[in-house]
């Protein structure tokens, strides 16, 4: 399966930008962004669509105050597709809008791996993103030209998203685990975070924007270059650095690490953190990876199935189960980024290039 891809144009206004967006993708993120609001209503709880949408209004206030280009861009994104703003907005924050839900459905919904390594071409970071099945046919590449804030990236995506991890030209790279919060609330729609650290030249700079930054809900954010290595666990109050350094390997799950974070967090009982996180802890101690291919083979793995790296558990019956709906491999040191969409068994790595 082809990764669809969207490259911006240089010198374009953020709002244009989320114009061209939306117009080149417009019937998908119509399809998708029901998909996530129709979800959101059924696993958090809520009494149908409007209160998750009037909590998805709140959210465009805090992503205003926080960068007012983001916040055009976002809704740039729902001119041009046609869709309102809330709805877009719970298109970008679904994980974190459906921990504000009245009764959290407690099946597995995200079972993402993250992994830091070190190979013969140095730090790479790579991440499996795996949740709704249904969210794969809308898996994209968003390239983000250079302008006066920062450098160009490559952004792995969904249409009508502003990203959710990604690798700039500066060699900063981002990925992250969602973590389900137990204290959730108001806060920046994260993949606005994730696009805004993605601006800095170092990553220092982007985990100083990290901490600062005013938080919803759960997740595991890793921020890496060429020289330094950030980890942190979030809750909707808490922010735990579990990581620092230039050298070491870094494993992640959808389980906290932290004590602290961890108290105000919940796994469900069947899904899978602990199994993964083993298995990959274990592989790559025991045997550090060589290079690229030899690190993506072991996230590109079924082993343990149903409960493996690259896992796939949607049926006729359940169209939503949880899935690798895609992965992504950054070296920071050659400023590289591949990305597949799908299973990683039975589809080929795509460069994306930053010629």
């Amino acid at each position: 399966m082809k990764t669809r891809r969207l490259e911006l144009p240089k010198g374009a206004s953020p709002r244009r930008w989320g114009q061209i967006h939306g117009e080149s993708f417009a019937q998908e993120i119509k399809e998708v962004t029901a998909i996530r609001l129709g979800l959101c209503v059924r696993v958090g709880g809520f009494d149908g669509p409007k209160p998750v949408l009037e909590l998805a209004k709140k959210h465009l206030k805090v992503l205003e105050d926080f960068d007012k280009d983001l916040h055009e861009e976002l809704m740039g994104i729902a001119e041009g597709s046609g869709v309102d703003a809330p709805s877009i907005l719970v298109n970008n924050h679904y994980t974190d809008l459906r921990d504000l839900g009245p009764a959290m459905d407690p099946t597995p919904k995200d079972d993402c791996t993250v992994a830091l390594a070190h190979t013969k071409e140095g730090r790479v970071l790579v991440q499996t993103w795996d949740t709704h099945a249904s969210a794969t046919p809308y898996v994209m590449m968003l390239r983000v030209p250079e302008s006066e804030r920062g450098p160009a990236s490559w952004v792995f995506s969904i249409v009508g998203c502003l990203g959710m991890s990604g690798l700039n030209t500066a060699g900063v790279a981002v990925a992250i685990n969602n973590l389900k919060s137990k204290d959730a609330r108001i806060g920046l729609v994260w993949p606005a975070l994730v696009r805004r650290m993605l601006l800095e030249r170092q990553a220092k700079g982007a985990f100083d924007i990290l901490m600062d930054s005013p938080l919803g809900s759960g997740h595991h954010y890793v921020i890496a270059d060429t020289k330094e290595a950030f980890a942190v666990e979030t809750s909707g109050h808490l922010k735990e650095v579990i990581f620092t350094g230039s050298e070491g390997t870094l494993v992640h799950t959808n389980h906290c690490l932290s004590d602290e974070v961890g108290a105000c967090s919940a796994v469900a009982p069947t899904s899978t953190p602990s199994e993964r996180y083993d298995r990959m802890e274990a592989s790559l101690r025991d045997a550090p990876p060589v290079d690229i291919p030899d690190l993506w083979s072991r996230f590109a793995s079924h082993e343990g199935y149903p409960r493996s790296i690259c896992t796939h558990l949607a049926t006729e019956d359940n169209p939503h189960g949880v899935s690798t709906c895609g992965a992504s491999v950054m070296a920071v040191h050659s400023k590289q980024i591949w990305a597949v969409t799908g299973c990683m068994v039975e589809n080929p790595l795509e460069e994306f290039e930053f010629s």
